[in-house]
Protein backbone atom coordinates (compact mmCIF):
# COMPACT_ATOMS: atom_id res chain seq x y z
CA UNK A 1 0.00 0.00 0.00
CA UNK A 2 1.70 3.66 -0.88
CA UNK A 3 -0.14 6.68 -1.36
CA UNK A 4 1.01 9.43 -3.03
CA UNK A 5 -0.31 12.99 -2.84
CA UNK A 6 0.30 17.17 -3.73
CA UNK A 7 -1.30 18.34 -1.05
CA UNK A 8 -1.14 16.85 2.43
CA UNK A 9 -2.83 18.60 4.88
CA UNK A 10 -5.78 21.46 5.28
CA UNK A 11 -4.90 24.52 6.90
CA UNK A 12 -5.77 23.95 10.50
CA UNK A 13 -9.19 25.61 11.83
CA UNK A 14 -7.93 28.99 13.75
CA UNK A 15 -9.60 31.61 16.20
CA UNK A 16 -11.79 28.62 17.92
CA UNK A 17 -11.46 27.80 21.62
CA UNK A 18 -10.19 24.11 21.89
CA UNK A 19 -12.50 23.34 24.77
CA UNK A 20 -15.41 23.65 22.78
CA UNK A 21 -14.37 22.58 19.09
CA UNK A 22 -11.86 19.95 20.81
CA UNK A 23 -13.31 16.37 18.92
CA UNK A 24 -11.14 12.77 18.56
CA UNK A 25 -8.37 13.28 16.43
CA UNK A 26 -8.31 11.06 13.18
CA UNK A 27 -6.94 7.51 13.41
CA UNK A 28 -7.38 4.18 11.12
CA UNK A 29 -8.78 2.56 14.18
CA UNK A 30 -7.84 4.31 17.41
CA UNK A 31 -4.73 6.50 18.24
CA UNK A 32 -3.56 3.48 20.31
CA UNK A 33 -3.96 0.66 18.36
CA UNK A 34 -2.52 2.31 15.21
CA UNK A 35 0.63 3.04 17.15
CA UNK A 36 1.09 -0.80 17.36
CA UNK A 37 -0.22 -1.84 13.97
CA UNK A 38 1.74 0.58 12.39
CA UNK A 39 5.33 -0.48 13.91
CA UNK A 40 5.37 -0.49 17.77
CA UNK A 41 4.73 -4.15 17.83
CA UNK A 42 7.26 -4.71 15.59
CA UNK A 43 9.31 -2.65 17.19
CA UNK A 44 8.68 -4.28 20.52
CA UNK A 45 8.72 -7.82 18.91
CA UNK A 46 12.61 -7.13 17.24
CA UNK A 47 13.63 -5.45 20.51
CA UNK A 48 12.98 -8.95 22.28
CA UNK A 49 14.42 -11.02 19.80
CA UNK A 50 17.49 -9.34 18.69
CA UNK A 51 18.05 -8.52 22.57
CA UNK A 52 17.46 -12.08 23.49
CA UNK A 53 19.33 -13.67 20.09
CA UNK A 54 22.46 -14.50 22.04
CA UNK A 55 21.15 -16.23 24.66
CA UNK A 56 20.06 -19.35 22.19
CA UNK A 57 21.79 -21.87 24.21
CA UNK A 58 18.96 -21.66 26.45
CA UNK A 59 16.34 -24.06 25.55
CA UNK A 60 13.25 -21.70 27.27
CA UNK A 61 14.36 -19.51 24.37
CA UNK A 62 15.87 -21.06 21.54
CA UNK A 63 12.70 -22.83 21.53
CA UNK A 64 10.14 -20.07 20.87
CA UNK A 65 12.48 -19.16 17.98
CA UNK A 66 11.80 -22.35 16.70
CA UNK A 67 8.35 -22.41 17.14
CA UNK A 68 8.23 -19.25 14.97
CA UNK A 69 8.14 -20.99 11.55
CA UNK A 70 5.07 -22.91 12.55
CA UNK A 71 3.70 -19.97 14.55
CA UNK A 72 3.67 -17.48 11.30
CA UNK A 73 2.36 -20.15 8.78
CA UNK A 74 -0.88 -20.43 10.41
CA UNK A 75 -1.05 -16.64 11.22
CA UNK A 76 -0.79 -16.15 7.71
CA UNK A 77 -4.32 -17.41 7.47
CA UNK A 78 -5.43 -14.56 9.56
CA UNK A 79 -3.11 -11.31 8.17
CA UNK A 80 -0.66 -12.24 5.52
CA UNK A 81 -3.35 -14.12 3.06
CA UNK A 82 -5.89 -11.71 3.83
CA UNK A 83 -3.92 -8.72 3.33
CA UNK A 84 -3.05 -9.28 -0.36
CA UNK A 85 -6.84 -11.11 -1.26
CA UNK A 86 -8.72 -8.21 0.06
CA UNK A 87 -6.75 -5.43 -2.17
CA UNK A 88 -8.45 -7.50 -5.33
CA UNK A 89 -11.78 -6.39 -3.90
CA UNK A 90 -10.66 -2.83 -3.32
CA UNK A 91 -9.45 -2.97 -7.02
CA UNK A 92 -11.95 -4.91 -9.15
CA UNK A 93 -15.64 -4.57 -7.18
CA UNK A 94 -15.08 -0.69 -8.35
CA UNK A 95 -16.47 -1.42 -11.79
CA UNK A 96 -15.24 -1.45 -15.19
CA UNK A 97 -14.76 2.00 -15.27
CA UNK A 98 -12.19 1.96 -12.74
CA UNK A 99 -10.54 -1.35 -14.36
CA UNK A 100 -10.53 0.00 -17.29
CA UNK A 101 -9.05 3.37 -16.68
CA UNK A 102 -6.36 0.99 -15.11
CA UNK A 103 -5.87 -1.60 -17.68
CA UNK A 104 -2.37 -1.82 -17.30
CA UNK A 105 -2.20 -2.56 -13.47
CA UNK A 106 -5.59 -4.66 -13.34
CA UNK A 107 -5.58 -6.46 -16.64
CA UNK A 108 -2.14 -6.66 -18.96
CA UNK A 109 0.03 -7.72 -15.55
CA UNK A 110 -1.80 -10.60 -14.68
CA UNK A 111 -2.45 -11.44 -18.22
CA UNK A 112 1.33 -11.83 -18.74
CA UNK A 113 2.29 -13.13 -15.17
CA UNK A 114 -0.62 -16.42 -16.51
CA UNK A 115 0.70 -16.20 -19.80
CA UNK A 116 4.20 -16.64 -18.35
CA UNK A 117 3.53 -19.55 -16.28
CA UNK A 118 1.23 -21.31 -19.25
CA UNK A 119 4.70 -21.13 -21.19
CA UNK A 120 6.83 -22.69 -18.47
CA UNK A 121 3.85 -25.59 -17.35
CA UNK A 122 4.02 -26.46 -21.47
CA UNK A 123 7.77 -26.29 -21.91
CA UNK A 124 9.39 -26.63 -18.65
CA UNK A 125 11.75 -29.43 -19.56
CA UNK A 126 13.28 -27.56 -22.77
CA UNK A 127 17.23 -26.83 -22.21
CA UNK A 128 17.85 -23.57 -22.03
CA UNK A 129 21.02 -24.44 -23.57
CA UNK A 130 18.83 -24.57 -27.43
CA UNK A 131 17.59 -21.19 -26.96
CA UNK A 132 20.19 -18.98 -28.60
CA UNK A 133 18.99 -16.09 -27.15
CA UNK A 134 19.48 -17.08 -23.44
CA UNK A 135 22.81 -18.34 -24.41
CA UNK A 136 23.77 -15.03 -25.19
CA UNK A 137 22.30 -13.27 -22.66
CA UNK A 138 24.85 -15.53 -20.29
CA UNK A 139 27.58 -14.94 -22.00
CA UNK A 140 27.20 -11.09 -21.97
CA UNK A 141 26.53 -11.30 -17.88
CA UNK A 142 29.76 -13.21 -17.64
CA UNK A 143 31.39 -10.49 -19.48
CA UNK A 144 29.68 -7.80 -16.98
CA UNK A 145 31.07 -10.02 -14.03
CA UNK A 146 26.69 -10.43 -13.27
CA UNK A 147 25.41 -13.84 -12.40
CA UNK A 148 25.43 -15.79 -15.30
CA UNK A 149 23.87 -18.59 -13.61
CA UNK A 150 20.25 -16.27 -13.41
CA UNK A 151 19.88 -16.88 -17.24
CA UNK A 152 21.34 -20.68 -17.30
CA UNK A 153 18.26 -22.86 -16.66
CA UNK A 154 18.85 -25.28 -16.82
CA UNK A 155 15.16 -25.63 -17.98
CA UNK A 156 13.54 -23.30 -19.63
CA UNK A 157 10.86 -23.95 -16.88
CA UNK A 158 13.80 -22.75 -14.06
CA UNK A 159 14.75 -19.90 -16.14
CA UNK A 160 11.29 -18.39 -16.28
CA UNK A 161 10.64 -18.74 -12.61
CA UNK A 162 13.38 -17.90 -11.66
CA UNK A 163 13.49 -14.72 -13.67
CA UNK A 164 9.75 -14.32 -11.88
CA UNK A 165 11.46 -14.59 -8.53
CA UNK A 166 13.76 -12.29 -9.19
CA UNK A 167 10.90 -9.52 -10.17
CA UNK A 168 9.17 -10.09 -6.91
CA UNK A 169 11.91 -9.40 -5.00
CA UNK A 170 12.52 -6.30 -6.95
CA UNK A 171 8.68 -5.12 -6.69
CA UNK A 172 7.80 -6.06 -2.98
CA UNK A 173 11.15 -3.83 -1.84
CA UNK A 174 9.40 -1.00 -3.55
CA UNK A 175 6.03 -1.57 -1.93
CA UNK A 176 7.01 -2.22 1.70
CA UNK A 177 8.55 1.08 1.15
CA UNK A 178 6.11 2.98 -0.57
CA UNK A 179 3.67 1.29 1.93
CA UNK A 180 5.25 3.32 5.22
CA UNK A 181 5.90 6.30 3.10
CA UNK A 182 1.75 6.12 2.61
CA UNK A 183 1.79 5.53 6.72
CA UNK A 184 3.41 8.77 7.30
CA UNK A 185 1.69 10.57 4.88
CA UNK A 186 -2.01 9.67 6.02
CA UNK A 187 -0.98 10.45 9.60
CA UNK A 188 0.88 14.25 8.50
CA UNK A 189 -2.88 14.41 7.34
CA UNK A 190 -4.96 13.28 9.99
CA UNK A 191 -2.32 15.53 12.41
CA UNK A 192 -1.75 18.08 10.28
CA UNK A 193 1.59 18.19 10.11
CA UNK A 194 2.64 20.05 7.42
CA UNK A 195 5.26 18.50 4.52
CA UNK A 196 7.20 20.83 1.87
CA UNK A 197 7.11 19.22 -1.87
CA UNK A 198 10.95 18.99 -0.76
CA UNK A 199 10.17 17.70 2.68
CA UNK A 200 7.98 14.88 0.83
CA UNK A 201 10.09 14.13 -1.66
CA UNK A 202 13.49 13.87 0.57
CA UNK A 203 11.54 11.46 3.20
CA UNK A 204 10.13 9.31 -0.08
CA UNK A 205 14.08 8.86 -1.32
CA UNK A 206 15.22 7.90 2.05
CA UNK A 207 12.76 5.13 2.52
CA UNK A 208 13.39 3.92 -0.64
CA UNK A 209 16.70 4.19 -0.73
CA UNK A 210 16.35 1.15 2.35
CA UNK A 211 15.18 -1.06 -0.43
CA UNK A 212 17.71 -0.40 -2.80
CA UNK A 213 20.67 -1.29 0.01
CA UNK A 214 18.49 -4.37 0.36
CA UNK A 215 17.89 -5.32 -2.77
CA UNK A 216 22.16 -4.65 -3.54
CA UNK A 217 23.14 -6.93 -0.63
CA UNK A 218 21.06 -10.02 -1.86
CA UNK A 219 22.44 -9.60 -5.31
CA UNK A 220 25.84 -9.11 -5.04
CA UNK A 221 27.30 -12.80 -4.13
CA UNK A 222 25.35 -14.32 -7.04
CA UNK A 223 23.76 -17.04 -4.40
CA UNK A 224 21.37 -19.94 -5.02
CA UNK A 225 18.10 -19.38 -3.34
CA UNK A 226 15.37 -21.62 -2.24
CA UNK A 227 11.86 -21.88 -1.96
CA UNK A 228 9.95 -25.20 -1.50
CA UNK A 229 12.40 -27.45 -3.58
CA UNK A 230 12.93 -24.72 -5.79
CA UNK A 231 16.14 -23.45 -6.62
CA UNK A 232 17.20 -20.06 -8.53
CA UNK A 233 19.82 -17.57 -8.64
CA UNK A 234 20.36 -13.99 -7.93
CA UNK A 235 22.03 -11.53 -9.84
CA UNK A 236 25.92 -10.92 -8.96
CA UNK A 237 26.03 -6.73 -9.08
CA UNK A 238 29.26 -4.82 -8.39
CA UNK A 239 30.40 -5.04 -4.51
CA UNK A 240 30.83 -1.34 -4.68
CA UNK A 241 26.87 -0.56 -4.50
CA UNK A 242 26.73 -1.63 -0.83
CA UNK A 243 29.27 1.03 0.57
CA UNK A 244 27.35 3.42 -2.22
CA UNK A 245 23.64 2.30 -0.67
CA UNK A 246 24.62 2.45 2.72
CA UNK A 247 26.11 5.82 2.24
CA UNK A 248 22.27 6.83 0.56
CA UNK A 249 20.12 4.99 3.82
CA UNK A 250 22.53 6.79 6.67
CA UNK A 251 22.55 10.08 4.52
CA UNK A 252 18.84 9.97 4.13
CA UNK A 253 18.01 8.92 7.81
CA UNK A 254 20.15 12.15 9.17
CA UNK A 255 18.74 14.38 6.43
CA UNK A 256 14.67 13.42 6.93
CA UNK A 257 15.14 13.94 10.56
CA UNK A 258 17.11 17.03 10.23
CA UNK A 259 14.89 19.09 7.18
CA UNK A 260 11.83 17.56 7.74
CA UNK A 261 11.49 16.91 11.80
CA UNK A 262 13.69 19.62 13.75
CA UNK A 263 13.45 22.28 11.12
CA UNK A 264 9.61 21.73 11.32
CA UNK A 265 10.41 21.80 15.37
CA UNK A 266 12.07 25.34 15.31
CA UNK A 267 10.19 27.10 12.35
CA UNK A 268 6.75 26.24 13.13
CA UNK A 269 6.97 24.17 17.03
CA UNK A 270 5.33 21.62 15.46
CA UNK A 271 6.80 18.26 16.29
CA UNK A 272 5.99 14.83 14.20
CA UNK A 273 3.34 12.71 16.29
CA UNK A 274 4.35 9.39 17.34
CA UNK A 275 1.84 6.92 15.05
CA UNK A 276 3.73 9.19 11.77
CA UNK A 277 7.52 8.36 13.39
CA UNK A 278 6.60 4.72 14.37
CA UNK A 279 6.52 3.34 10.56
CA UNK A 280 9.76 5.42 9.70
CA UNK A 281 11.50 4.05 12.67
CA UNK A 282 10.24 0.39 11.60
CA UNK A 283 11.32 0.26 8.47
CA UNK A 284 14.86 0.74 9.31
CA UNK A 285 14.31 -1.98 11.98
CA UNK A 286 12.99 -4.28 9.64
CA UNK A 287 15.05 -4.44 6.55
CA UNK A 288 18.76 -2.82 7.59
CA UNK A 289 21.77 -5.32 7.43
CA UNK A 290 22.88 -3.88 10.52
CA UNK A 291 19.58 -5.12 12.53
CA UNK A 292 18.97 -8.15 10.60
CA UNK A 293 17.61 -10.95 13.12
CA UNK A 294 17.13 -13.97 11.17
CA UNK A 295 13.98 -15.29 12.17
CA UNK A 296 12.35 -11.46 12.42
CA UNK A 297 13.78 -10.54 8.63
CA UNK A 298 12.04 -13.46 7.21
CA UNK A 299 9.17 -14.59 9.44
CA UNK A 300 7.78 -11.39 11.09
CA UNK A 301 8.37 -8.66 8.93
CA UNK A 302 6.25 -9.89 6.29
CA UNK A 303 3.99 -10.66 9.10
CA UNK A 304 4.46 -6.76 10.51
CA UNK A 305 3.95 -5.60 6.91
CA UNK A 306 0.56 -6.96 6.47
CA UNK A 307 -1.16 -6.03 9.84
CA UNK A 308 -0.17 -2.44 8.86
CA UNK A 309 -1.72 -2.76 5.73
CA UNK A 310 -4.76 -3.99 7.34
CA UNK A 311 -5.37 -0.82 9.51
CA UNK A 312 -5.87 0.93 6.40
CA UNK A 313 -8.42 -1.81 4.88
CA UNK A 314 -10.04 -1.39 8.21
CA UNK A 315 -10.71 2.13 7.95
CA UNK A 316 -11.57 2.13 4.40
CA UNK A 317 -14.22 -0.72 4.64
CA UNK A 318 -15.64 0.41 8.41
CA UNK A 319 -16.07 3.49 6.57
CA UNK A 320 -18.22 2.49 3.95
CA UNK A 321 -19.92 -0.12 5.73
CA UNK A 322 -21.57 2.84 8.31
CA UNK A 323 -23.58 3.67 5.52
CA UNK A 324 -25.24 0.16 5.02
CA UNK A 325 -27.51 -2.10 7.26
CA UNK A 326 -25.96 -4.62 9.30
CA UNK A 327 -22.39 -3.39 8.72
CA UNK A 328 -21.46 -6.11 12.16
CA UNK A 329 -22.98 -9.02 10.03
CA UNK A 330 -21.86 -7.33 6.36
CA UNK A 331 -18.11 -7.36 8.29
CA UNK A 332 -18.09 -10.53 9.54
CA UNK A 333 -18.71 -12.32 6.69
CA UNK A 334 -16.42 -10.03 4.24
CA UNK A 335 -13.74 -10.45 6.90
CA UNK A 336 -14.05 -14.74 6.89
CA UNK A 337 -14.81 -14.83 3.05
CA UNK A 338 -11.48 -13.02 2.85
CA UNK A 339 -9.50 -15.36 5.68
CA UNK A 340 -11.13 -18.65 3.13
CA UNK A 341 -10.33 -16.70 0.00
CA UNK A 342 -6.57 -16.48 1.26
CA UNK A 343 -6.34 -20.08 1.90
CA UNK A 344 -8.00 -21.34 -1.40
CA UNK A 345 -5.53 -18.97 -3.44
CA UNK A 346 -2.41 -19.65 -1.45
CA UNK A 347 -2.76 -23.17 -0.16
CA UNK A 348 -5.35 -25.88 -1.24
CA UNK A 349 -6.32 -25.10 -4.87
CA UNK A 350 -2.22 -24.68 -6.24
CA UNK A 351 -1.74 -27.69 -4.40
CA UNK A 352 -4.45 -29.84 -4.87
CA UNK A 353 -3.88 -28.99 -8.97
CA UNK A 354 -0.03 -30.20 -8.14
CA UNK A 355 -1.16 -33.23 -6.38
CA UNK A 356 -3.41 -33.95 -9.46
CA UNK A 357 -0.59 -33.18 -12.10
CA UNK A 358 1.98 -34.89 -10.41
CA UNK A 359 4.19 -31.86 -11.21
CA UNK A 360 6.73 -32.35 -8.05
CA UNK A 361 7.52 -35.46 -9.49
CA UNK A 362 7.36 -34.14 -13.09
CA UNK A 363 10.27 -31.27 -12.29
CA UNK A 364 11.04 -31.39 -8.57
CA UNK A 365 8.83 -27.90 -7.54
CA UNK A 366 5.34 -27.46 -6.36
CA UNK A 367 5.04 -25.99 -9.84
CA UNK A 368 0.93 -24.51 -9.12
CA UNK A 369 1.80 -23.60 -5.12
CA UNK A 370 4.76 -21.64 -6.30
CA UNK A 371 3.29 -20.00 -9.43
CA UNK A 372 0.11 -18.70 -7.28
CA UNK A 373 2.12 -16.88 -4.60
CA UNK A 374 4.74 -14.89 -7.40
CA UNK A 375 1.55 -14.37 -9.10
CA UNK A 376 -0.34 -13.27 -6.15
CA UNK A 377 2.74 -11.01 -4.60
CA UNK A 378 4.03 -9.48 -7.67
CA UNK A 379 0.62 -8.22 -9.01
CA UNK A 380 -0.72 -7.12 -5.21
CA UNK A 381 1.88 -4.59 -5.90
CA UNK A 382 0.70 -2.98 -8.89
CA UNK A 383 -2.96 -3.60 -7.61
CA UNK A 384 -2.19 -1.43 -4.67
CA UNK A 385 -0.11 1.35 -7.14
CA UNK A 386 -3.65 2.23 -8.59
CA UNK A 387 -5.59 1.81 -5.34
CA UNK A 388 -3.75 4.16 -2.72
CA UNK A 389 -3.82 7.39 -3.74
CA UNK A 390 -4.53 11.32 -1.90
CA UNK A 391 -6.75 12.30 -4.97
CA UNK A 392 -8.89 9.01 -5.28
CA UNK A 393 -12.57 9.83 -4.46
CA UNK A 394 -13.03 6.56 -2.90
CA UNK A 395 -9.86 7.38 -0.44
CA UNK A 396 -10.90 10.99 0.34
CA UNK A 397 -14.23 9.77 1.34
CA UNK A 398 -13.50 6.32 3.26
CA UNK A 399 -9.78 6.86 4.08
CA UNK A 400 -9.90 10.60 5.25
CA UNK A 401 -12.84 11.08 5.73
Amino acid sequence: MSITTSTLAPSAVEGLSPSVTAAPRQALTTRFVDFWLLGGASLLAWLVMFGTQGFRAAWAIDQHFKNLTVTTASLSLLINYPHFLISYKLAYSRGRAFVTAHWWQLLVVPAALIATFAFAYAYYSTPVSQLPIFSMLSSDLRGLGTNAQAFSGPRLGDLLFGLTFNVMIFTVGWHYTKQVFGCMMVYAYFDKYRFTPFQRTLTKYALLSIWWLNFVTANVSGAQNNFSQFKYYAFDLPDILVPLTTFLVYAGFVLVVYEVFWKNYRERGQAPGVNMVVPFLALYVWWLPITRQYEFYFLLTPFFHSLQYLAFVYKMEDTRLRGLRNPEIRGTILAFSIVVAGWLAFEFVPNEIDTALGTFNSWQMFFFFTAAMLFINIHHYFIDNVLWRFKDPEIQKYLLA
